[in-house]
């Protein structure tokens, strides 16, 4: 089988490297600060905001730190595979 690694695939790799760690933590930031304010009763509050901030926030806070650290395990493994890849002679 032949082990291939064309410099496309080093820059698809790169540009997943950026988004994973510049771009999603980025935007994870900004979506926890609207959570927290909206979460804040003097910003927004009523029955669908209490909703809001006891049981919709933080469910999707969690959910979003699993997507973060599961976008951290896939940058590491393609940073494997792409390593592993090119010490065994990949083509460029």
């Amino acid at each position: 089988m032949a082990v291939i690694s064309t410099d496309a695939a080093h820059q698809e790799v790169a540009r997943m490297m950026a988004l994973i760690t510049n771009e999603f933590p980025a935007l994870i930031g900004k979506l926890n600060g609207h959570g927290r304010a909206l979460s804040d009763p003097k910003h927004w509050d009523g029955p669908l905001a209490q909703k809001f901030r006891g049981e919709v926030w933080p469910q999707a806070s969690k959910d979003l730190d699993k997507m973060h650290n599961s976008l951290r395990e896939l940058q590491q493994q393609v940073q494997r595979i792409l390593t592993a890849i090119d010490r065994a002679g990949g083509m460029h």
